[in-house]
């Protein structure tokens, strides 16, 4: 369960970067395929390349918490770029 909530937090983290900088809304399948890689990356390493229990649900949890204000940023500037006709 622990290894889940961490590759699930890391990877929206990762994603959400990913979204903010690039401008992810205008591709929203390049999105999905970020995230997909980078929950099969996170999930691997922490099965084949740490030992159990290296990670604690408490930084999945301040991941999540990041993600939050990333998305809300994303959220606005995709908003500001709709009401200027700045979006391509």
């Amino acid at each position: 369960m622990n290894s889940v909530l961490n590759g699930f937090s890391f990877a929206l983290l990762l994603t959400s970067l990913f979204v903010l900088r690039f401008r992810g809304w205008k591709r929203p399948g390049l999105v999905i395929v970020y995230f997909l890689f980078f929950l099969m990356l996170e999930v691997a390493a922490v099965h084949y390349f740490l030992p159990p229990d290296a990670i604690g649900p408490g930084l999945g949890y301040v991941c999540l918490g990041l993600t939050a204000p990333v998305l809300i940023a994303a959220y606005l500037i995709w908003k500001h770029e709709r009401q200027h006709g700045e979006s391509e």
